[in-house]
Order: structure tokens, then C-alpha cells, then sequence
């Protein structure tokens, strides 16, 4: 059974039998999908919109911080983070659910089985996003990073994502005797969402252990969901860009799913190289990050076979343009983390831009671009672009912006971490107080060409809304593919073609995350070292309730300080002079932990034991007006606080001894 006959046969004995029994609904079973389909398009370039221009305007404050104005939704502290929220939950997991219902149901022969639950999961996911987003921006931050959203937001998110993966699970399973590694992926990279969402959501796990709770979270919806996703949209679109079958599938690919899903989960320590925690976590977060190279050169090299000999093929340059850039950008990816997780390189560049870069390229970057890619496909027909020239504009000036953007950062955090080396080396202060003028100043330059690249990289965007929804076909979107049966041999080893069962993967998919979760997660949590408190932890960094130091460090959290100060020293000659090192124990009554992300100021781990900033009237004042004392300072004047604001957060910061 083949070709067009062997579909339409297919889909009629579905619609016909069970609850929908009207004759011949094929039609407006169809368009409903292409609307749903559509729709999930719109929504999240609605959400890239608003996170690259809100990303942009916080990138232009490290150049002008006077930009906010006074206005508090408008800091440094408060943009980022409701800008990340927007970008991953807006527009990349609504982006990529709008591939999953173009792509499953195309593949599995059928109308979209559950739209209904489809746009229910628009709906709340949509609206869940909008109002955590929207609460971080009033201060409501959870602390997190990817999980700065309050919990009920959280909880409307995760009932939205369980909808969506039931949606596309019903759909696959009509083809459960023959799913093809889009399939894979898209199916379990749903269940892993949800998984992974519920694991980080866990209210009440203090001190390092809800540190590792939020390294291992954001491991897993990186790589069990995002970059899952992400291969998935390249094994679609790279098979029927040379007229291949997508639901082809060979040992590679087999191998691929697997060791990619379980390896990059695991890579999550790299987050405390250095850092507190017990050295044998640093140790796994390093071994799983040389490992993670392995399966994504797997896929690469299934993908590029699937090429072999098919170049003058295919039939849409256009969008194998952006699969080739993705593409390229996700091979990049594990390289990056292995010079930022090595520790000889981790030295230099942790807490420096160099993390911000790595999130650019990976999220901004390949996942991004592979999006595109697929929304120009699935709003045409999978066909290509009406305006295929805009579209090539569209690539062109978002890998432009992107590559000024990343450039900035990595040349900035080369020279973060090689001053500070140098400083602690010769003797110079170049960390702390005025000292860190030594840093601040280099980084202008780094500062602005990371402004100038995000700024094109958020205008390249309304060329993307004006290309794809201009010419696009609601009615069209996602009619049931015409595909014929798969080879039955694998051409490249020979014998049987591999692939997965229906029934492995829904149930391996639940182990192999409960194992990365034992090895990743629960494992090193039950480690004694990170509940033994030291004298820090028991008699200092302890703030009773309703106290002046509590309400200041709530008052930090939601002004996000934590985004551009540190709260950790490291036992390397780069954090010489800022203190006694950090253990796990300095943190263990604190929820959240505050290590912070980068340095783009001090560190604050001993602030209040430093001569100058152990002065009450120094601390209130330069929070009212940072560049009064400091002219290179970028940082945001806090002068909207009241004055009773404004004094217990100096309370708190001058008692970071």
C-alpha cells in the first residue's frame, strides 16, 4: 500500500468508523489542523517580538543604563529574565508545538486527532507564559534562572503542555507500527517536557540542593525538549527538502535519540565548576560534556548520509538554508560547553559573558533558525517560501545580528576572565569597589557590539512576521502526507531497518528520564555535604522572618541583582581577594540560592566585609544613584525605590559578610 490511494484509504476508514461517523469530514478536519497549525505560528512570533525587542532595550542599558528612566519594569534585572520567559516558553515552545501538529500528523497519515485539546493548550500555555512573564516585571520572580515564572503560572503552563502532548501522542499513534525519528522526538520530547517541568517546579528544596534541582532542569528541557525538538524539525525537513521518506530510520538514528536525551541531561553540573558542591559533581557535569559531543555527531552524520548523493535534488534551497545554518550552530553547541565546562577554560570565562553566548547560540541561534525554517514550510504547504528572497534577507540579517552579538560577548568574556586573572596575579584590584573600574571600562566595547547585533537580530524579526504571515494558507497548512512505506533495509549497514516501537518509546522514554534524574538530580542531592551547615551558613546568612535583611534579600531577588552579581568565590587564582571560598554548607537555609549568573559587577559573596562597601551610607547612596560615585558604573539607578525599600536592601547587601 503506497501513494496517495494507500492515504486516502487510510484516513477514510478512520473518519468513518467510531464517534465521527459523517460521511467524508476530510476537508474541515484538515483545515482545522492548517488553522491550529497556524495559529501556534502567530502566537509565538507575537512572543518573539516582545522578548528580542525586550533582550535588545536590556542590552542597550549595559551601554546607557540611564535608559530605564526610573521605570522598575524597565531594569536590567527585570527585562532579562521576562524576556528569557517570553523567548523559550513563548516563542520556541509554541514554535516548536506548531511544528510537532504539522509534521506528526503529515507523517502518521492523518488529520490533527485532537485539535480541540490542541487550542486548549494554545490557550494555557499562552496565557500562562503572559501572566508569569508579566509578574516578573511586577517582581514576583521566583530567583531561578528558567524558572523565574511563580508557580501558578507554572502549574497553568504544565496543564497546557500535558494537553499538548496528548494531542500529538493520539495523533502519532495511528502510525504506531511505523514512526520515524521526527515522530521520536516530538513525542518524547513532549512527555519530557512536562517531566522536566514538574521535577523544577517542586516547591521547598532549599540551599545547594535546589541548586542542583535548577542545574538539572534547565539540562533537561534544554536537551530533552528545545534541542530534541529542534532534531526533530531537521529530520523532517531534511528528508523532504531531497525527496526522501522522514520516517526512514537506521541504527544512527536509533542511537542518536537515545544517547542524546540521556547525556545532555547529565551535563548539568557544569554549572558549579569551581563552585561550592562536592568535587565529584564537577566531575560528572565535565565527563558528560566531552561525552555530549558523541551523539550529536551521530545525528549530523545520519543527516548528512540522508544527503549523500541528493544535492542537486533538492527542491527548496531557501529553507535548506536555514536547516544549514541550524544545523552548523547546533554542532557548535557541545563545543562551546566543553571550553566553558574544561576546567583549565572554565577559569577564565564562568560568570562572564561567555554564558550568555552559549544560551545566544544554542536557543537564539540553531533552535531558532530550525523554527523558521519549519514555520516557512508549514505556513506554504510545505512548499517553498512565497517570498523566498525575503526569506533569504530574513536569514541573512538574523545571522548578522546574531554574529555581532556573539562576538561581543565572547571577546568580552575573554577579557573578564583575563583581567581578573591578571589582577589577582599582580597584584591589582580589578574585582571589587573601585578596583573594578579595571573591568568595567575594557567592556565597553564588548558592551556595544553586543547591543548593535541584538538590536538587528530583534529588527530581522519583523521581516520574518512579514514574510511568513503574508502569503501563508490557513486552509492548507497540514493535509496528511502522501508518503509510500519506508525502505525495509538499513542502507547503510545493511540488514533489518532500525527503528523504535510504539511501545519503547513511551515507556523508555519514562525510564530514561527517571535514570537521568537518579544520576543527575536525586543522587547528588542526597550528599551530606550540602546540608551540613558551616558557621556562615548556620549563624550569618540566616534572616529571620519579617526581618530587615529578609525583606531586603526578597527585594533583591525581584529587582534581579543576582543577573549581574555573583554570591560566589570560587578556589582559583581568578577569585583571589574576594573572600574565603564557598561551600555548599555557606547556603543551606537559603530558597533560592543566589550564585548568581554573571559578573557584569562585583561579586557579593563578602560585600559587607570589604572596606568601602561596609558602609551603610555608601551602600544607600550609590544604590540611589550608582554614577555619582562610580561614573563607569552601568549599573541602574534603584532611585523608584522608596527610602524604606532602598534601606533594607542596603541592610542586606552590607550584611553579605
Amino acid at each position: 500500500m503506497e501513494g496517495a490511494a494507500y492515504v486516502t484509504a487510510e484516513i477514510a476508514s478512520v473518519e468513518t468508523s467510531g464517534e465521527d461517523s459523517t460521511p467524508n469530514p476530510v476537508p474541515d478536519r484538515v483545515r482545522r489542523t492548517g488553522r491550529i497549525v497556524r495559529w501556534h505560528f502567530i502566537v509565538a512570533a507575537v512572543f518573539l517580538l516582545v522578548s528580542v525587542f525586550a533582550g535588545a532595550y536590556a542590552a542597550l542599558e549595559l551601554v546607557f543604563p540611564q535608559l530605564n528612566g526610573g521605570v522598575q519594569i524597565l531594569t536590567y534585572g527585570r527585562l532579562v529574565p521576562m524576556a528569557t520567559a517570553a523567548f523559550l516558553y513563548g516563542w520556541l515552545t509554541i514554535g516548536f508545538l506548531g511544528a510537532a501538529y504539522f509534521v506528526v500528523p503529515r507523517l502518521a497519515g492523518v488529520h490533527l486527532r485532537r485539535p480541540f485539546v490542541a487550542a486548549m493548550s494554545l490557550i494555557l500555555i499562552a496565557g500562562g507564559v503572559a501572566d508569569g512573564t508579566l509578574a516578573i516585571g511586577a517582581g514576583l520572580s521566583e530567583g531561578r534562572r528558567y524558572l523565574e515564572m511563580p508557580l501558578l503560572a507554572d502549574i497553568v503552563v504544565l496543564i497546557g503542555f500535558v494537553l499538548a502532548a496528548w494531542a500529538v501522542t493520539a495523533t502519532a499513534a495511528h502510525a504506531k507500527e511505523r514512526l520515524g525519528p521526527p515522530t521520536w522526538y516530538f513525542v518524547g520530547g513532549l512527555w519530557w517536557l512536562c517531566l522536566a517541568w514538574f521535577a523544577g517546579n517542586l516547591p521547598g528544596i532549599a540551599g545547594f540542593n535546589g541548586a542542583i534541582q535548577t542545574s538539572f532542569f534547565r539540562a533537561s528541557i534544554t536537551g530533552l525538549w528545545f534541542v530534541a525538538a529542534g532534531v526533530g524539525v531537521a529530520y523532517y525537513l531534511v528528508p523532504r527538502l531531497v525527496g526522501a521518506d522522514p520516517r526512514s530510520s537506521s541504527r544512527l538514528s536509533v542511537l542518536g535519540f537515545w544517547s542524546l536525551a540521556l547525556i545532555w541531561t547529565a551535563t548539568g553540573a557544569r554549572d558549579f565548576i569551581y563552585g561550592p558542591g562536592p568535587d565529584w559533581f564537577e566531575t560528572l557535569g565535565v565527563g558528560f560534556s566531552i561525552a555530549l559531543v558523541v551523539p550529536v555527531l551521530v545525528i549530523f552524520v545520519d543527516l548528512g548520509l540522508a544527503l549523500r548523493g541528493r544535492w542537486s535534488d533538492i527542491t527548496d534551497r531557501v529553507t535548506m538554508r536555514f536547516v544549514t545554518a541550524g544545523a552548523f550552530m547546533l554542532l557548535l553547541v557541545p563545543l562551546v560547553n566543553l571550553l566553558q565546562t574544561v576546567r583549565s577554560s572554565s577559569g577564565v570565562v564562568q560568570y562572564t559573558q561567555w554564558l550568555t553566548a552559549y544560551d545566544y547560540l544554542l536557543f537564539f541561534g540553531a533552535l531558532t533558525v530550525l523554527v523558521f525554517g519549519i514555520a516557512y514550510r508549514a505556513l506554504n504547504n510545505d512548499r517553498a517560501p512565497a517570498r523566498s528572497g525575503a526569506a533569504i534577507w530574513h536569514l541573512r540579517y538574523s545571522l548578522i545580528g546574531l554574529s555581532i552579538a556573539l562576538f561581543g560577548m565572547w571577546l568580552g568574556g575573554l577579557q573578564a576572565g583575563f583581567i581578573w586573572a591578571a589582577g589577582s596575579n599582580s597584584g591589582t584590584n580589578t574585582s571589587t569597589g573601585d578596583g573594578f573600574i579595571n573591568t568595567a571600562v575594557p567592556l565597553e566595547t564588548a558592551f556595544g557590539l553586543r547591543a548593535i547585533g541584538i538590536v538587528v537580530f530583534a529588527l530581522a524579526q519583523l521581516l520574518f512576521v512579514f514574510n511568513a504571515f503574508r502569503t501563508s494558507d490557513e486552509d492548507d497548512g497540514a493535509e496528511p502526507d502522501t508518503l509510500s512505506e519506508p525502505p525495509e533495509y538499513d542502507l547503510l549497514f545493511g540488514g533489518e531497518a532500525q527503528t523504535i516501537s510504539w511501545t519503547r518509546l513511551r515507556y523508555g522514554a519514562v525510564l530514561l528520564f527517571g535514570l537521568a534524574a537518579l544520576f543527575a538530580w536525586l543522587l547528588p542531592s542526597l550528599d551530606p555535604i550540602n546540608t551540613t551547615g558551616t558557621l556562615l551558613g548556620d549563624n550569618v546568612r540566616v534572616y529571620a522572618e519579617g526581618s530587615a535583611e529578609a525583606e531586603g534579600r526578597a527585594l533583591y531577588l525581584s529587582e534581579g541583582c543576582w543577573y549581574c552579581h555573583t554570591q560566589a568565590v570560587r578556589g582559583i587564582v581568578t577569585d583571589v581577594g574576594l573572600g574565603p571560598i564557598s561551600l555548599s554548607g555557606d547556603y543551606v537555609h537559603e530558597n533560592p540560592i543566589l550564585l548568581g549568573v554573571e559578573r557584569l559587577g562585583p561579586d557579593l559573596m563578602h560585600v559587607g566585609s570589604r572596606e568601602g562597601t561596609d558602609s551603610y551610607r555608601f551602600v544607600f547612596a550609590h544604590l540611589q544613584d550608582p554614577r555619582e560615585s562610580r561614573p563607569w558604573s552601568n549599573m541602574p539607578s534603584y532611585s523608584y525605590l522608596s527610602e524604606a525599600e532602598i534601606d533594607v536592601l542596603t541592610q542586606y547587601i552590607i550584611g553579605l559578610e
